[in-house]
């Protein structure tokens, strides 16, 4: 058995063993980690919604030919063949130098909407710190201690950067407008008590500590993140076309959270 941590759900397990096997065959020697992060870490996948994230790291830069032949071999896990959780695989392959931002270098991105080159780290300090922080090692060596330490103007100006998105593009009317708010929630959670969380333990955290009306909607939010299916309902349709209001006022109060913000704490 290559995967070096196992999970509650038999599924994620064997999805995770098929990867890990694809990675090995793909790049033998040259693969040095995979890192997992995210909801599955936090033990609040949701199938069928969120994507189930991954750092691969491997010694020196991606090639033009080895970058195409990453994104065929991804188009058997995103076809649904080998079932839902492996349509979620989301993440990026690094060479171990651009571990550091600073650092120039060839990667790829496997995203939601499709592959990417990087010439650059483009995870961003906050996906680093809680990699840093809350990383699992799933194959190979435990690659943590590689990532620089995030500094705070830079983490500052992430959740600035979120609270810019969500002013010019936070709207209501779809399944993945709850983002808007569980993301807020999430930050707003990790601002005050210098705590990374799950965007459900987020949830039920922003009910009782937020202050706007918004965190009202936090509960359907969560309910509906985990189990997506309910999005049919019409009334839940109504509901989702009328969250612009409370995404605004959940990013009014994140934004209001920089102010004064002494540091990330302890993951």
């Amino acid at each position: 058995m290559l995967l070096q941590q196992t999970f509650a759900d038999p599924q994620v397990n064997l999805t995770l063993e098929l990867f890990l096997r694809m990675l090995t065959e793909f790049f033998g020697g040259r693969l040095v980690s995979v890192m997992l992060y995210g909801s599955l870490v936090f033990d609040d996948l949701a199938p069928g919604y969120g994507d189930l994230d991954f750092l691969a790291v491997v010694e020196l830069d991606l090639g033009t030919d080895e970058c195409e032949r990453l994104v065929k071999l991804r188009r058997p896990l995103r076809s649904g063949t080998y079932g839902v959780v492996a349509t979620m695989i989301e993440g990026a392959f690094l060479p171990r130098h651009m571990l550091d931002p600073a650092n120039p270098g060839t990667a790829l991105w496997w995203g939601t909407s499709g592959e990417r080159t990087w010439t650059r780290n483009e995870l961003g300090w906050l996906v680093l710190h809680t990699i840093r922080e809350r990383g699992l090692v799933a194959w190979g060596e435990d690659v943590r201690g590689c990532i620089p330490r995030a500094g705070r103007d830079a983490l500052l100006q992430e959740v600035q950067d979120a609270c810019d998105s969500a002013r010019a593009h936070g709207r209501g009317g779809t399944l993945h407008s709850v983002d808007w708010l569980l993301t807020a929630a999430r930050l707003l959670l990790w601002l005050r008590e210098g705590r990374l969380s799950s965007k459900s333990e987020a949830a039920e955290w922003g009910r009782i500590h937020a202050r706007g009306a918004w965190r009202e909607h936090l509960a359907r939010a969560r309910e509906l993140r985990l189990d997506p299916a309910l999005a049919a309902d019409p009334e839940v349709q109504r509901w989702l076309a009328a969250l612009t209001g409370p995404i605004q006022q959940a990013r009014e109060e994140l934004e209001g959270g920089l102010t004064g913000w002494c540091g990330p704490g302890e993951g």
